[in-house]
């Protein structure tokens, strides 16, 4: 089911599947490292593939971060944690041709995608529980 959801990330961006399954494996890695388990169970039930998917993201983690990460990581604590953990998978992808950008066309698409298939909002609401990105994520 979450092949669905690539192919409409790839061409909905013009990025390629491969892009396209890169942004996306990278987003339910971090979704998955930092939301609320209980939401994320949740999301992962209702949505077939996609805990392979977010398995498949922490290769984009790398180790380390670079310095700007590792400064955020160590200021904001659990939010800074989680918003370290974006920085380094944001280069990561940059260096595969996905840019912020691709990933702001992604998210709004990613969520409205679950809503039809889960019948209910819950990417929002995993989304929300992210602790120091959830508020920045949901208000697009």
């Amino acid at each position: 089911m979450i092949e669905e959801l690539v192919q409409q990330a790839a061409a909905h961006t013009g990025l390629s599947p491969q892009q396209s399954q890169s942004a996306l494996s990278g987003c339910l890695f971090l979704i998955d490292k930092h939301g609320d388990p209980d939401k994320v169970t949740a999301l992962f039930g209702a949505i077939p593939g996609s805990a392979e998917l977010a398995a498949q993201g922490g290769a984009l983690l790398g180790k380390g971060g670079g310095l700007m990460a590792g400064l955020v990581s160590k200021a904001g604590g659990s939010g800074g944690a989680a918003m370290s953990d974006g920085m380094a998978m944001n280069q990561q992808l940059t260096r595969q041709g996905v840019t912020i950008s691709d990933l702001q066309k992604i998210l709004p698409l990613a969520m409205n995608w679950v809503k039809q298939k889960s019948g209910s909002d819950l990417l929002r609401e995993v989304l929300l529980s992210v602790p120091g990105l959830g508020p920045l994520l949901t208000s697009q």
